[in-house]
């Protein structure tokens, strides 16, 4: 398995009770084997939506197992010229989500998502999506 990165969507459906066992197993692989990227806006989305400081505990101990993705100053350009280059092309997503999508692309790996934003940054870019078995 390689890395890739988890977008908070993924993150989130893995908590809910509800939850799909493909979501789990996938999660707990990743995890396990220390292969997801996490760039400071997930982890920040992530503890935003902690509902206790357990949780919070609990997120910051599992994020910090993981692989933190930092950016240089040099790579906020670039964003800015990506996100110009898909609104060009008539997608306009979140920003956060344009920050997630390239950091992929950048950094050559996978992501890992449930927001239709990254199909539709996929299907304009070279963003490639990881797809779960089954």
């Amino acid at each position: 398995m390689t890395d890739v990165i988890v977008d908070t969507s993924i993150w989130i459906a893995s908590f809910r009770s509800t939850a799909q066992p493909v979501f789990l197993k996938t999660m707990r692989e990743l995890i396990t084997a220390g292969h997801i990227l996490v760039p400071g806006i997930i982890q920040a989305e992530l503890l935003r939506g902690a509902k206790s400081a357990k949780e919070v505990q609990s997120l910051r101990s599992v994020l910090s197992s993981q692989k933190y993705l930092h950016v240089e100053e040099s790579f906020w350009h670039r964003l800015g010229y990506f996100t110009n280059q898909l609104f060009l092309q008539g997608i306009n997503v979140p920003l956060p989500d344009a920050y997630i999508a390239l950091l992929a692309i950048e950094n050559g790996v996978e992501l890992l998502h449930c927001d239709r934003h990254f199909d539709l940054i996929a299907g304009k870019s070279k963003l490639k999506v990881f797809k779960l078995p089954g």
